[in-house]
C-alpha cells in the first residue's frame, strides 16, 4: 500500500493521543444532595479523589473512537494500491466550424459536443493520455499526449466556434500524425459523417436538420441615381418562409424589404439610391433561424482615387498611349535629363533609364533597365528565337495567353520577384516587393518586339496597374472568416494598422511589406488606418463574412460506418482504496454512536 498525501495522514493520527488523554484525565464531579450514602459506599471506596490522573481502564467506547480516528487518518493520507490496469488513450477532435453554432440541438451543436467531450475526459480511467485537435480553416494541435485532465477540460472551456469551415485534408493529416505518435482512439465531434474519408475514427455527430436561411452575397455598384446594393439569400429549409432584409449604411438602418424565400432557391433583394459617399454596408436577416451567424453580411466601400503616374522616357508612344488609356490614371511625362529629385507620384515608370537616386515614395515600373542597377540583376543582351509567353499561375490574371516575338532582351533574376513573362527558360518579366515597394521589371525594349501590336498588350498594363492599385483603396472590400487578408497600402503610407470589430488594433506596417492579417475569425467591419509622413490619416473599411458554403446547410450528410476502436495499453496504475476506508469509518462511527446510546 502507498499513500499520495502521507503528511495529512500523519497529522490526523495526532487525534489518537488526544482521545487517550481525555480518558486518562480525572473526571470532575458535581456536588449533589442525596438522601443516603449507603448504596454509594463501595463506589466511594474505589475512588481516588486525591489523584488528578486515573488508571486507563478497558472502555469499548474509547476503542471505537480510536479506531475511527485511525481510519480517518488513513483516508486523509490517500491510500492506494499499485497494480496493472488496461487504459485507452484518446485523440479528441472538435469541429469548430460555422455550422456547429446551429441551435437545432440543445444549447447548440458545439456546446453539446463540448459537454460530451468533458464527460469522456472526466470518466476516463486514470493513466489515460489525451491529445486535443481543434478543427478550423487551419487545424491545430491544442494539446498533445497529456495525462492532465484539468488541462484538457480548461482548453475545452476556452474553445469557441468560428464563422469559417474546416480544412479536412489538413485535419486528416494532423490526426493521422497524432494517432501515430500517441496511439489510442481518434474521436471526432462534428455534425456530419465521412469528413475524414477512409481514416478510421469514432464519429460523434450532432445534427437536428434545422431550418436555415443564409445571406450568401453582398455586392454594390455605382449608378447615376446612387449606389445599388444587391443582397442574395439562399433558403436551406424544407418549407417556404417570410424574411425581412434590413440594409444598414454606416451603422444606421437605411431600408428594409420583406421577401418570401422558397426551399432550395436563391432570392435577390436590391436596394437603390444608397448614398455614393457611404463607407460601410451591412445586411441583416430576421427573424433569426437555427443558425444566426449567417444572418448578416458586411462590406466596405473604398473611395476611388486618381493615381499620379510619371513616365520617364526618351520617347515611347506605345507605352505612353497604353498608360494614358487606363482608368483612374493621371499620366505625366518627363525626359530622363529632367529626372532629378523626383517626388509626389504614385507610380514611377522608367523606360530604358534609371536615375542614380531613386525616388523614396511611390511604386516602380522598369523597362529595359541598365545593367548593374541596384534593383534587379540583368544579364547581357541576347537574341531570342522562341516567342515570349505568359507564365501560367503567375498571379496576374489573363496574362497566360500573352505571346509575342522578341528580337533581343535582357534575362532577369531577383529573389524578391515572381516571373510573369518567359522565353527559352529565361525570365523577361517579373514583379514583387523590392525593399517593401511594389516593383515590376521588363527586360526588353518594346521597340525590339511586336508586343505593342498584340491584343494582350493593353491587358498586361491593365493587370499590372490593377496589382499596383486595386480597385478598392485597401485592395479588398470583403473577405471570408478564417482567410488570410493582404491589403494594398498607398505608396505614401508610413504606418498602418487594422482595427477589428471588437476594437482590437493590429499593427501591420512597418516593417514593409505589410504583414498579412490572419486574425479574421470574427465577422464584421474591419477598418484599415494608414498614416503618411505628413501625418495625414486615411481610413478604409472592409467586411469579413461567414463562410456560408457549405456550412449553412444544416441537413445531415454522410452515413455512419463501423470503425475500429482504439488500442488499449497496460500500465502500472494506483487504485485508490479511500472509498472503502471511508465506508469502514462510517461503520465504526455508527457502532460508537450505538454504544454511546446504550451507556446513557
Amino acid at each position: 500500500m502507498q499513500f499520495s498525501h502521507l503528511i495529512g495522514g500523519v497529522l490526523a493520527m495526532l487525534a489518537v493521543p488526544l482521545i487517550l488523554l481525555m480518558y486518562l484525565w480525572k473526571q470532575k464531579y458535581q456536588q449533589r444532595q442525596v438522601p443516603s450514602l449507603f448504596l454509594w459506599e463501595k463506589v466511594l471506596l474505589q475512588t481516588k479523589s486525591q489523584q488528578p490522573w486515573q488508571k486507563l481502564r478497558k472502555n469499548l467506547l474509547m476503542f471505537l473512537q480510536i479506531a475511527a480516528a485511525v481510519l480517518l487518518a488513513f483516508a486523509l493520507a490517500g491510500p492506494y494500491i499499485v497494480g496493472k490496469t488496461q487504459v485507452r488513450d484518446y485523440v479528441l477532435a472538435l469541429d469548430c466550424s460555422l455550422s456547429m453554432q446551429a441551435t437545432d440541438v440543445v444549447d447548440s451543436r458545439f456546446q453539446a459536443a463540448v459537454a460530451d467531450m468533458e464527460a469522456l475526459v472526466q470518466n476516463a480511467v486514470p493513466g489515460a493520455s489525451f491529445s486535443l485537435v481543434m478543427l478550423t480553416d487551419a487545424p491545430y494541435l491544442a494539446a498533445s499526449g497529456t495525462g492532465e485532465k484539468e488541462t484538457i477540460l480548461r482548453l475545452l472551456q476556452q474553445a469557441k466556434p468560428t464563422a469559417g469551415s474546416v480544412d479536412w485534408a489538413d485535419a486528416k493529416s494532423l490526426l493521422e500524425a497524432e494517432q501515430e505518435t500517441l496511439g489510442g482512439e481518434v474521436v471526432l465531434y462534428t455534425d456530419g459523417y465521412g469528413n475524414l474519408g477512409n481514416f478510421s475514427a469514432t464519429e460523434q455527430v450532432y445534427c437536428g436538420n434545422g431550418e436555415n436561411t443564409a445571406i450568401t452575397l453582398l455586392s454594390h455598384t455605382e449608378q447615376q441615381d446612387g449606389r445599388y446594393v444587391l443582397s442574395r439569400l439562399h433558403h436551406y429549409g424544407t418549407a417556404a418562409a417570410e424574411k425581412s432584409v434590413t440594409l444598414y449604411v454606416d451603422g444606421v438602418a437605411y431600408d428594409m424589404q420583406n421577401i418570401m424565400v422558397q426551399p432550395g432557391m436563391d432570392s435577390d433583394v436590391v436596394f437603390r439610391g444608397v448614398p455614393l459617399d457611404a463607407k460601410e454596408l451591412e445586411v441583416r436577416l430576421s427573424p433569426e433561424d437555427a443558425l444566426a451567424a449567417d444572418d448578416a453580411r458586411f462590406a466596405g466601400i473604398g473611395l476611388a482615387q486618381q493615381r499620379r503616374v510619371l513616365l520617364v522616357s526618351e520617347g515611347n508612344l506605345f507605352l505612353e498611349k497604353a498608360l494614358s488609356l487606363l482608368d483612374g490614371v493621371a499620366l505625366y511625362r518627363m525626359e530622363p535629363t529632367e529626372a532629378e529629385a523626383l517626388q509626389g507620384y504614385d507610380l514611377y515608370v522608367f523606360d530604358g533609364v534609371l536615375p542614380q537616386d531613386l525616388p523614396t515614395d511611390g511604386y516602380l515600373l522598369l523597362l529595359d533597365p541598365p545593367t548593374g542597377n541596384a534593383v534587379v540583376q540583368t544579364e547581357e543582351t541576347r537574341a531570342f528565337t522562341d516567342p515570349v509567353r505568359g507564365v501560367t499561375g503567375s498571379g496576374l490574371e489573363n496574362t497566360e495567353e500573352v505571346s509575342f516575338v522578341l528580337q533581343k532582351g535582357h534575362p532577369l533574376s531577383a529573389a524578391w520577384g515572381s516571373a510573369f513573362l518567359q522565353s527559352e527558360g529565361e525570365t523577361l518579366g517579373l514583379y514583387g516587393q523590392w525593399q517593401g515597394r511594389k516593383t515590376a521589371v521588363l527586360g526588353l525594349d518594346l521597340h525590339d518586339s511586336d508586343f505593342p501590336l498584340q491584343t494582350e498588350f493593353p491587358i498586361v498594363w491593365y493587370r499590372l496597374l490593377e496589382w499596383y492599385f486595386p480597385e478598392e483603396a485597401a485592395g479588398i472590400s470583403q473577405a471570408m472568416s478564417g482567410d488570410a487578408v493582404t491589403v494594398a497600402l498607398q505608396p505614401a503610407t508610413q504606418m498602418a494598422q487594422v482595427t477589428m470589430p471588437d476594437g482590437k488594433e493590429i499593427a501591420i506596417a512597418p516593417p514593409f511589406p505589410a504583414k498579412t492579417l490572419t486574425e479574421t475569425t470574427t465577422t464584421g467591419i474591419y477598418v484599415l488606418t494608414e498614416t503618411d509622413a505628413d501625418g495625414t490619416i486615411s481610413r478604409t473599411p472592409f467586411g469579413v463574412n461567414a463562410k456560408t458554403e457549405p456550412e449553412s446547410d444544416l441537413s445531415l450528410y454522410g452515413e455512419q460506418t463501423e470503425t475500429e476502436t482504439g488500442e488499449t495499453k497496460t500500465i502500472l496504475a494506483g487504485r485508490s482504496i479511500r472509498v472503502w476506508i471511508l465506508l469502514l469509518l462510517l461503520a465504526f462511527v455508527l457502532a460508537e454512536w450505538r454504544v454511546n446510546c446504550r451507556e446513557h
